[in-house]
């Protein structure tokens, strides 16, 4: 018993059809007009034309600018418009006498492009070189993925200009370098892979993008379609040919990578062993128990006889038979009272409580603890199994012995790679200057100023 205590505009194409017929003309008139390198043959004389001059009406010997002395009805500005210097009118075509006094000039119809109709402009921020790679460019857009715009664009506001640029630029700093090995991978599968087999390899990949990647995106931007996603993009300096190229560059990468690090080769069974001996400590795990747990919390507007009584009674309803899952729901405080009070295998020593610690590493299996008092709460606890501390052995260690050394191998193997190609690939970041800030990288032969990334 628990007893009761006290604790830009582009030009339009071309028609191929049009195309045809001015190459045509052209062909005609080529044919048609006399080779001028030709001589005149004997006894004809050459007709030289008459030069065209102005018409009579029109006015002479007045210097440019002067109109002194002039008929200004007949001047070559008049004949245009009579009111020279006047506003330009704009409108339909004049008819009747406006006609007549315009000359039979007709003009032509403006309209206003209103501002709503120009498209949004964009920071040129995003332009900016932050890294070359070989012949590849990187720009900041690059790096600016569009969860990272998300979240700039979430904390921005109440920021100034100049911490929201510091910000972006730290983004970039923090994804650099990843990006600068992809771009090592994809300019050595460039320079291998024949040119005429890189369109099918893109447009491969692109279907792939299309399939599998985009509708993806669409569901995280929470967007109908792929127009939609296009328009939110470029709202932020992005677009989805960029990241079907990106999606490119890493997928390339990584095929190309997986192609020239290969380790097929198999783990010695001695390596293994000489591996294990020298972690034995990583083999090594402490003690573990399964337990239930009875928790009334104190400070509660409750004095500590009142916890010590409701966790009392709750002790005795369990001696009396009712079952230690039931109590915990109905009447438990502890953090897996609606778990029924059971905590999974826990380590010794892990648990904040020391008392608590101390009584579930020494009771016996299946037996009530007396209640145990912290400095939070009070507590009947009753362990339900329990595992000696003790060390994995190398029988049963060997498949993840084996698993680790593969891949140390092939890590090695990929940063002997990488540094090959370092040496034959120029790299260029902003943030390869003094305490990788931009603008103080130092300038070196072929490699660009800060003022050329820019």
């Amino acid at each position: 018993m628990f007893p009761a205590r006290s604790p830009h505009r582009r030009r339009p194409a071309l028609s191929p059809a049009l195309v045809a017929a001015c190459c045509a003309v052209a062909v005609t008139a080529v044919a048609a007009s006399p080779d001028p390198r030709r001589g005149i043959n004997h006894g004809l004389v050459p007709n030289v034309p008459n030069a065209i001059s102005r018409p009579a009406t029109w006015p002479t010997g007045v210097a440019p600018g002067l109109l002194d002395g002039v008929d200004k009805e007949k001047h070559v500005i008049s004949s245009i418009r009579r009111n020279p210097g006047a506003a330009i009118e704009s409108g339909g075509q004049p008819t009747g006498d406006a006609a007549a006094e315009d000359g039979g000039v007709v003009q032509a119809a403006y309209e206003e492009t209103t501002a709503a109709a120009l498209p949004t402009p964009v920071s040129l921020e995003t332009a900016m070189v932050v890294a070359r790679v070989g012949p590849e460019v990187v720009l900041e857009s690059d790096l600016l993925t569009p969860k990272a715009l998300e979240w700039l664009e979430s904390v921005s506001p109440g920021l100034k200009p100049e911490q929201i640029r510091e910000l972006r630029l730290k983004i970039c700093q923090q994804v650099i370098d990843q990006h600068v090995e992809t771009l090592l991978v994809y300019v050595d599968a460039c320079r291998e892979i024949p040119e005429n087999k890189m369109p099918e390899i893109r447009k491969n990949v692109d279907k792939a993008f299309d399939e599998q990647m985009l509708p993806r995106l669409l569901k995280e931007a929470n967007v109908a379609n792929a127009s939609e996603y296009e328009q939110s993009l470029r709202a932020k300096g992005q677009s989805l040919d960029r990241m079907r190229k990106m999606f490119f560059e890493r997928g390339l990468a990584q095929e190309w990578m997986r192609k020239n690090v290969k380790d097929d080769g198999e783990i010695p069974h001695a390596e293994m062993i000489a591996w294990y001996q020298n972690h034995l400590s990583d083999y090594d795990y402490p003690a573990q128990a399964r337990f239930e747990s009875l928790t009334i919390k104190t400070g509660l507007k409750r004095s500590r006889q009142q916890a010590w009584d409701l966790l009392a009674s709750m002790g005795n309803e369990v001696l009396a038979g009712r079952p230690f899952v039931d109590v915990a729901k109905s009447r438990s405080e502890g953090p897996t009272a609606a778990a029924g009070g059971a905590f999974d295998w826990t380590n010794q020593g892990s648990l904040a409580s020391k008392r608590l610690d101390e009584a579930i590493f020494s009771l016996p299996v299946d037996q009530l603890s007396a209640i145990i008092e912290d400095d939070t709460a009070l507590h009947i606890v009753r362990v339900v199994e329990r595992k000696d501390a003790g060390r994995t052995s190398f029988l049963d260690a060997q498949v993840d012995i084996r698993n680790t050394l593969h891949k140390e191998r092939q890590q090695r193997h990929q940063s002997e790679y990488l540094a090959r190609l370092r040496e034959r690939t120029p790299v260029w970041t902003i943030y390869d200057g003094k305490d990788g800030k931009p603008g103080q990288a130092t300038l070196t032969a072929g490699r660009p100023d800060d003022k050329a990334t820019r």
